[in-house]
């Protein structure tokens, strides 16, 4: 096998690894699931876990694609937005009420009551890393831990991010990039908010794709049968390494599109969250947004509108359904996916076939309306899942409807998100869609006409892997930045035009969309 990267990319319910070569093909990957804790406040996972299905997951893949360790140039990570506990020797501090986990995932929400404590008491606090304050941010979540469980605060010494502990576990150095918790969480506002954080944030300041340390540790490299300094990349989160896989894609080889055309175009990275990102030359700050933040890329900053649940808002709506359970096991008599079939249901109902995707199939939510708010509230959006139109029917029909209408909320309220963006001074006219929920044809087409916004489709399935492949061929001297990276990597290969006869459709959808909002406010 010619020269490739390895990439890691760690997810809510799995975590990947694939060989990537040096012009960003995904040559084969591996998948290996993950333990998840989960309640409706709660996400919790298991560092040692992470470690031991990447373990699994690196020596499956090289035993199924066997290469001479040479071959590996560098290694690069991406994790989702999660925060690791440990003890001074560097063992796992288990969350209250938990024997296992010692990581707060991305989703929890459990610290809502201190979000709106620095929302009104500290407004402002943390504007440098965002207009919002949420609980699911790790600035909220690290000020429930010190007020609601000093004993486990006292005992957790070291708290990393997770692409920042996956480093550590790679190289044995703790590193800190700029988009890591001790960055965001500063001594000011530690102080002002009177928690003793900094001795826990002790590391080495990297950038992001800078090497760490001297490369793969021995036992690491012995656990991974993997050659020892290995070049490792600093970690990113899942959703910005997933626009930089994306955001400069051309539809030629080695692209010449200049730099900026990143600030008229917006990456959708849908997932079990969705996240909508864009960049500015110009520091703009958006009232519900996470940012700006100051990207890799000189003289460029970046910013989220982010969905906290895409994928789990849709699996919701379908798992809940009294048809869910036939419609599943017919899916998996056919072997196809449930999304799969309940798309096929959706182009019978509206007289097409998968081939001939028409208007009609839109338009069979003519009657049915949704707002996606199924998560917990935020303090700046406390608006909650809301659903018009429903009836008695409980048919494999009525879920695919449904299914459909949940699609669509996710569309409209990226466009509601996309639309403050712009009122703001941001301005994009072409959708970069990737993750796991961009696989989706009909998701991706509803976005594309609610958006009224053309989408340029990647030539890599798996874009999303391509994030650790570009840090790492950075680490490694392959490239010498992450602009050519991106450059030497990331391609497109189709592009899709919105349908303008559903024009009329959805600004009446949106409108409806709208006044479903306005109206739940003011029972507020």
């Amino acid at each position: 096998m010619r020269p490739v990267l390895l990439s890691i990319d760690v997810g809510t319910h799995s975590l990947r690894s694939a060989f990537v070569s040096l012009e960003g093909h995904i040559l084969a990957y591996d998948e290996e699931p993950l333990l998840i804790w989960k309640t409706a406040s709660t996400m919790e996972f298991c560092s040692d876990n992470i470690w031991e299905a990447l373990v699994t997951s690196v020596n499956r893949l090289t035993a199924e694609h066997p290469l001479n360790q040479e071959d590996i140039k560098g290694v690069g990570i991406d994790t989702t937005y999660s925060l690791v506990l440990l003890d001074e020797q560097m063992l796992p501090v288990h969350l209250p009420g938990s024997h296992r986990a010692n990581t707060f995932g991305w989703m929890d929400s459990r610290a809502s009551q201190q979000a709106a404590i620095i929302a009104s008491e500290y407004p402002g606090l943390f504007a440098h890393a965002g207009s919002r304050i949420s609980a699911k941010s790790n600035s909220s979540k690290l000020l429930w831990l010190f007020q609601s469980a000093p004993e486990t605060w006292q005992a957790a010494t070291c708290i990393l991010d997770l692409y920042d502990y996956v480093t550590w576990k790679l190289t044995g150095c703790v590193t800190r990039t700029p988009t890591s918790t001790s960055h965001i969480f500063t001594r000011d506002a530690a102080a002002k908010l009177n928690i003793d954080i900094e001795e826990r944030f002790n590391g080495e300041s990297l950038e992001i794709g800078a090497a760490v340390g001297g490369g793969l540790c021995k036992s690491a490299a012995d656990q991974l049968n993997l050659k020892p300094g290995t070049p490792v990349a600093t970690g990113i989160i899942d959703a910005y390494g997933g626009t930089l896989a994306t955001i400069l894609a051309d539809n030629h080889q080695k692209s010449q599109q200049p730099l900026d055309c990143i600030t008229r175009r917006v990456s959708f990275i849908g997932g079990t969250s969705s996240n909508y990102v864009t960049f500015s030359k110009d520091t703009l700050t958006c009232n519900g947004a996470d940012g700006p933040y100051p990207s890799v890329l000189e003289g460029y900053s970046l910013i989220y509108a982010r969905q906290t649940a895409a994928g789990a808002f849709i699996d919701h709506i379908i798992t809940s359904h009294p048809a869910y359970s036939s419609i599943y096991d017919i899916a998996v008599s056919l072997g196809i996916g449930v999304h799969e079939y309940l798309n096929q249901i959706l182009y019978e109902l509206a007289g097409n076939n998968r081939s001939e995707y028409a208007e009609d199939v839109s338009k069979l939510t003519a009657h049915l309306h949704m707002l996606p708010y199924f998560d917990s509230p935020e303090v700046d959006q406390p608006q909650r899942g809301m659903i018009t139109g429903l009836s008695l029917d409980k048919s494999h029909q009525s879920l695919a409807v449904l299914y459909l209408a949940s699609i669509q909320a996710l569309a409209l309220d990226a466009r509601y998100q996309l639309e403050k963006l712009k009122k703001s001074g941001y301005d994009f006219e072409l959708l970069i869609p990737t993750g796991g929920l961009a696989k989706n044809q009909l998701l991706l087409t509803e976005h594309i006409n609610i958006l009224n916004m053309p989408a340029a489709i990647s030539e890599e399935r798996e874009s999303m892997l391509l994030s650790g492949a570009i840090t790492g061929s950075v680490a490694a001297g392959i490239y010498s930045s992450i602009e050519d990276a991106m450059r030497a990597m990331s391609r497109y290969h189709d592009r899709i035009e919105p349908n303008q006869q559903l024009f009329d459709f959805y600004e009446t959808k949106y409108d409806t969309f709208m006044k479903m909002q306005k109206c739940q406010q003011s029972w507020e």
